[in-house]
């Protein structure tokens, strides 16, 4: 498989938070008496906050303001990972350590901000292997719409047919795919129906096993 250049998704592929997320989206409705199924939460996976926001406002109880309900997810993801610390998928790593060794241009294109993105890759101490990195609250439209990785292809100075997009999710993979990279699936929480399977070039269950195949 030859490319060069791999645009990463974060959450869910680089770290592995959006369990993470669902249990503190969960906790913050629960504190005004509402509860939401996790597979209705599973569908905001891989959304920008603007996204989130429209479809989690219907759960909102009368009364209550949205913003409250962020605060508190906000702060149950502040108390755990100040407790567990930012859990790092397996094989990230090794598999960018690799892609730089190589040559590759390595960008992120994620829902999340942008603020928050780059504490997280300076967290997990891996903030200089990036290139390019690319946050929700930079394009006008978020995934499933190809902007982000088209901005992320522009300042890595890449074009779609040399590119691949590692994700985890069905938002994710259809924007990577509209953008024209060829897309590596590596499955979390989110399952995805056929029609965005076959916009998948390649399936692995690890970015440990990605490396070793490139590795090898």
């Amino acid at each position: 498989m030859h490319f060069t250049t791999a645009i990463f998704d974060m959450d869910g592929t680089l770290f592995d938070t959006e369990r993470i997320a669902l249990d503190c989206w969960q906790a913050a409705f629960r504190e005004y008496g509402v509860h939401v199924p996790r597979s209705d939460l599973e569908m905001v996976i891989g959304v920008d906050s603007k996204g989130t926001r429209e479809f989690l406002n219907r759960f909102t109880p009368a009364g209550t303001g949205f913003d409250d309900l962020v605060q508190h997810a906000r702060a149950s993801r502040k108390e755990y990972l100040e407790k567990h610390g930012l859990p790092m998928k397996p094989g990230v790593a090794e598999l960018l350590t690799l892609l730089r060794e190589r040559g590759v241009k390595i960008g992120l294109a994620t829902a999340t901000r942008t603020e928050q993105t780059l504490q997280n890759l300076g967290t997990a101490n891996i903030t200089e292997y990036f290139q390019a990195v690319i946050g929700g609250d930079q394009v006008e439209r978020g995934k499933p719409h190809p902007d982000i990785y088209l901005k992320a292809l522009a300042e890595l100075g890449a074009v779609p047919d040399e590119a691949i997009a590692l994700e985890d999710s069905d938002h994710g993979i259809r924007a990577a795919f509209t953008a024209g990279l060829r897309v590596i699936h590596v499955p979390d929480i989110k399952r995805i129906d056929e029609k965005t399977r076959g916009m998948v070039h390649r399936q692995y269950a690890t970015l440990l096993e990605l490396r070793d195949e490139i590795a090898a």
